[in-house]
């Protein structure tokens, strides 16, 4: 999914890169060791395979098997094209988690709270930096189709008042505009477990 100015702004301006001794497991309570095994061999390949070619690397791992059922190369800034879409909608009654590198310090971006928020297939968001700080959404929660920008009009009245106002420039409206969406999405949508896990070394 593509980086917002909060995902670069958040933590961490400086590109990362793809550390072969840092932990990229992943241990998410109640799945199997063969689920949690798939996840974290993931996490580890898009980091690899995003330092390698400079990009977005997005994996979706079955949550029955483990397995990598579909990948995809992004550029810099964004992954998830039209076959994307069209994989998740052929395959609407299977369940995945959706796994892939951003350049900083990988925190999910509002696009990414957006495919998790509206798609029942997509039961797991994970987005890892290169080195290894990954984010880990978990639930099923679902409003397919939601537009979180419509759905949360109502809590983005006072930013929106204190950018009129002009107690916010817009460079900075934007970013907590953006942080105040991924947060409340995180509350809402990740109703099985948000965790961050710091992988580096």
């Amino acid at each position: 999914m593509a980086a917002s100015d909060f995902e670069i702004r958040r933590e961490n301006t400086r590109l990362t890169e793809y550390n072969p001794k840092a932990d990229y497991a992943i241990v998410i309570p109640g799945l199997s060791d063969q689920v949690n095994g798939g996840l974290s061999d993931a996490c580890r390949r898009v980091a690899e395979e995003g330092t390698k070619n400079q990009c977005e690397v997005l994996e979706l791992i079955d949550l029955r098997t483990g397995r990598c059922r579909f990948n995809e190369l992004g550029n810099y800034d964004e992954v998830g094209s039209r076959k994307f879409w069209d994989f998740i909608e052929r395959y609407s009654n299977d369940r995945f988690a959706f796994i892939h590198s951003h350049p900083t310090d990988g925190f999910l971006s509002s696009t990414d709270m957006q495919t998790f928020a509206g798609n029942v297939q997509i039961q797991i968001m994970i987005s890892t930096s290169y080195d290894g700080f990954k984010r880990i959404a978990y639930g099923n929660v679902k409003k397919p189709g939601v537009l979180l920008d419509l759905y949360y009009e109502n809590d983005f009245k006072p930013l929106r008042n204190r950018l009129r106002d002009g107690v916010l420039e817009m460079v900075d409206y934007r970013f907590e505009f953006e942080k105040l969406k991924v947060e409340i999405a995180i509350n809402e949508f990740a109703n099985l477990g948000f965790w961050e896990v710091d992988g580096r070394v």
